[in-house]
């Protein structure tokens, strides 16, 4: 049983339960053809079936199930292909945050946390030691740098459509795929890096076009650039 599950178990809430179930579809718990009823369900989590009927209900209408004839519902499968749907996806509203905050312009605030985010990660470079310490504080950085530009975006929509796409793993904003799925090395955060001077560059001079192409490329190609690296 996964962490969220056990929780779930423990605190029988709406939100725990949608959370367990959500987390077992992203994992590919169930089978492509299994069908997936609340009965099941409530026993598997051991949780009453009012918060797994909810949970139903909320992650059929988030795309993660599919109604079937009669009673059950359906796992969406995460395929590779999928990830590298979901991935261009985020790229285009990722480039698009940003170059909507190159014509807004940077607020104090905002060109703060982007300073802060570039020399945590030039520290980082500076050190030139890639373990698990040097990963953790490069994912936080990263978060900041692509939670400050969404945010700057002023456009709600964009962050509603960017949180759609956390339903898959390593998809979500400024994500950093961990280490079960990459080998990281220093050239592989020199090149991240690199990108966000000259997103950072384009923000502060007002080049919406230049930011939109290069927080397309940088957000949408990661899984690429850990392969290259």
């Amino acid at each position: 049983m996964n962490r969220l599950a056990g929780a779930a178990r423990q605190n029988n809430s709406d939100e725990a339960v949608t959370d367990a179930i959500r987390e077992m579809i992203t994992d590919n718990t169930f089978g492509e053809h299994e069908r997936i009823t609340e009965s099941d369900l409530s026993r598997r989590l051991g949780a009453s079936r009012t918060p797994v009927r909810m949970a139903l209900k909320l992650l059929h209408a988030e795309g993660l199930l599919t109604k079937l004839e009669g009673r059950g519902y359906q796992a969406r499968q995460f395929s590779d292909e999928a990830h590298l749907h979901a991935t261009e996806v985020r790229g285009v509203l990722e480039g698009l945050a940003a170059q909507r905050l190159a014509r807004i312009g940077l607020s104090s605030l905002n060109r703060e946390r982007l300073d802060k985010s570039v020399e945590a990660t030039a520290s980082i470079i500076r050190r030139g030691l890639i373990d698990n310490e040097a990963i953790e504080a490069f994912a936080v950085a990263n978060l900041i740098f692509h939670r400050t530009i969404m945010q700057g975006s002023d456009n709600p929509f964009i962050e509603d459509c960017l949180r759609r796409l956390n339903v898959m793993p390593n998809s979500g904003v400024g994500e950093v795929l961990g280490r079960d799925r990459v080998s990281w090395s220093l050239n592989r955060i020199i090149v991240s890096h690199s990108q966000h001077l000259i997103i950072k560059k384009a923000l502060e001079t007002g080049d919406g076009a230049r930011a939109f192409a290069m927080m397309r490329e940088h957000s949408s190609a990661s899984a690429e650039y850990h392969e290259l690296f």
